[in-house]
């Protein structure tokens, strides 16, 4: 059991490490495809659950949208939209590749063609969950807060509730 000193706060929920994360990004200008408080389009509505909370709205580099929700990730495309994954499902986050170093040994010889590589992947996470990877592309500059976000639900998840 976790001790928790008199008086400290308890740890953020999900839907406030969000607003946190995109906050700080969004006032420094560096993302640009990030909308917080979105209003729900048509597609998403139909899937969203009982009190569910739209939090930030991600739109990817190829036209998708993520919905950012206080309890999980939608995903709305051209042919309709379904839940992504659940925060609580979330064992690690992964910037471009889950294992960048084989990927790159194996498919790159030089430093230039892995700097190409790199400059070409760079808004790619791969979300590892306990059944399976989901793979988050096209995040152009949002995918640093959206990372960092998943790294501390990864941590959260690990760590003993009080």
């Amino acid at each position: 059991m976790m001790k928790t000193k008199i008086g400290a706060a308890p740890p953020p929920l999900a839907e406030e490490m969000l607003r946190i994360q995109f906050r700080k990004s969004l006032r420094r200008g560096f993302t640009r495809n990030a909308d917080m408080d979105p209003v729900a389009a048509e597609g998403i509505t139909g899937i969203l659950e009982p009190e569910e909370t739209l939090v930030v709205r991600v739109v990817s580099t190829n036209g998708q949208h993520y919905w950012f929700s206080d309890r999980r990730l939608l995903w709305e495309y051209d042919g309709g939209s379904h839940e992504r994954l659940r925060y609580g499902s979330v064992i690690k986050a992964h910037w471009m590749f889950k294992d960048f170093w084989t990927v790159r040994r194996k498919l790159l010889q030089s430093n230039d063609e892995a700097a190409q590589f790199k400059a070409s992947h760079f808004d790619r996470l791969e979300i590892e969950l306990q059944d399976r990877v989901v793979v988050l592309d096209g995040l152009n500059q949002a995918y640093w807060p959206i990372l960092h976000f998943f790294w501390w639900v990864a941590r959260a998840s690990t760590q003993p509730r009080p």
